[in-house]
């Protein structure tokens, strides 16, 4: 990565009225100044000279109409805030040296802001952001070689161009209804985070350096030195934290996920949220498949009311097919996927899904006696263009019985060893996820 090592530290506060817009924004060109010198100063795109009491008047100007950009540079360090009505987005870019020098000040300042306004924040190494947040496969080239760029997995871009699945790395940053979701060495979460996570599933999170209460909100910190975090321990790390909170099941931007087991598993209701998160007999978070401790919390953030609760026992079918009809005798699941996004049009997502429920070990008589349907609602382009021979190819240790092409769907009937199971294609334009009950005949 870069030879010298850089900072990075984003915050979002959010409820400012006036006076603590004036207030913020004067305290960040402070502390601003303390950390670097800086050169010049942009205002909304517009690059001129710092000019420190010219920028004092136009902060002390700012109301609660503003929409505002300002960034303080070097040649090495910056930081800029956006205003926006009452929110305000604080980035900055800083030498190791200049933090390990204002290391207390620095972060009482962030944290003192957190605590009294902090929707969400995040601080890192530089170097860790850019490695895991780079998809652009020639910006690559500025900390790693063609042959390291080479190795990792890949996607088409929303233009179709090729570029780095970011989504497979530990500390890619995604968005869910607004939310920022990551993981790095230090994470604050304001009090509307609650809407995705119960504030006591922060509170206990597993094998963090630290977690802490801050204000409304939860801090987390991953391991001890942020510059530190390319070591495999601390990527680890970094990696079962995301794993723990769903990350990778809430949000992923490569159309199909992430492609591994859940840690963590959602259900939204209006203002309830329910997780369900899978621990092994020593109560460590792990892999759904590997279980036997499911900790499930319900949470009805509107009206504060919390409810956890701890089971020991083994997975039986609803945990794999959410939708049963004893009537008929079938149980269904389904997801939506976006192949265009994929190098080999879906090819591995379909088959991961299919063996996800067709290699099941549960001890369920209605696995065997009822009819098992996955459908896989896909768009039109992706229908026109099914690699219908590659997924054989893929699945060739699994018997497919029949093939059905109808004119907005693929129908496999798959069998391996006693496990049997239906698999619907099926065109996103002509069925609304709405509707999948319906689709299935249940």
């Amino acid at each position: 990565m870069g030879n010298a090592q850089k900072l990075y530290s984003v915050s979002q506060l959010h409820n400012l009225d006036e006076a603590a817009v004036k207030q913020v924004t004067a305290d960040w060109l402070v502390m601003a100044r303390l950390l670097f010198e800086p050169d010049t100063m942009q205002i909304n795109g517009k690059t001129r000279a710092f000019d420190l009491t010219e920028l004092q008047t136009l902060l002390a100007s700012f109301t609660l109409e503003e929409d505002n950009w300002i960034c303080l540079k070097n040649n090495e360090e910056e930081s800029s805030i956006h205003l926006l009505k009452g929110t305000l987005l604080e980035k900055s870019i800083i030498k190791k040296t200049t933090y390990e020098y204002w290391q207390a000040v620095f972060l009482d300042y962030q944290m003192a802001r957190l605590k009294r306004y902090g929707f969400f924040a995040y601080i890192r190494s530089y170097d860790e952001y850019l490695y895991h947040n780079t998809y652009q496969i020639e910006k690559r080239r500025q900390f790693e070689s063609a042959q390291a760029t080479e190795q990792l997995p890949k996607m088409r871009g929303l233009n179709g161009e090729e570029s780095v699945d970011c989504n497979a790395f530990p500390g890619y940053d995604v968005f869910y209804k607004g939310f920022c979701l990551t993981s790095c060495w230090r994470i604050f979460f304001g009090k509307e985070y609650k809407k995705l996570f119960p504030k006591q599933m922060l509170l206990e999170v597993q094998q963090v350096e630290e977690v802490t209460e801050m204000g409304d909100g939860v801090i987390v910190e991953l391991y001890k030195d942020p510059f530190q975090w390319d070591e495999a321990i601390n990527l680890r790390f970094q990696r079962l934290f995301r794993d723990q909170l769903g990350i990778p099941q809430l949000s992923y931007t490569n159309g199909v996920g992430v492609l591994k087991e859940p840690y963590t598993e959602f259900a939204f209701e209006d203002t309830l949220i329910q997780t369900v998160q899978y621990q092994n007999d020593q109560y460590q978070p792990t892999e759904k498949s590997k279980a036997s401790v499911f900790v499930t919390r319900t949470y009805d953030f509107l009206n504060e009311k919390y409810q956890v609760h701890r089971l020991k026992g083994s997975l039986n079918i609803l945990a794999y097919f959410p939708w049963i009809d004893d009537e008929g005798e079938k149980m269904m699941n389904y997801h939506v996927l976006y192949p265009e996004l994929t190098l080999d049009k879906g090819v591995s997502a379909y088959e991961y899904y299919i063996r996800d429920l067709i290699e099941l070990k549960v001890e369920d008589d209605r696995f065997e006696e009822y009819t098992a349907i996955l459908q896989l609602f896909i768009p039109k382009s992706a229908m026109d263009d099914f690699p219908l021979v590659e997924l054989k190819e893929k699945l060739g240790d699994v018997t497919i019985h029949q093939i059905s092409h109808k004119k907005h769907s693929i129908s496999l009937s798959l069998e391996k060893a006693e496990n049997k199971l239906v698999v619907l294609f099926i065109d996103q334009q002509q069925a609304s996820i709405k509707e999948e009950a319906n689709i299935a005949g249940m």
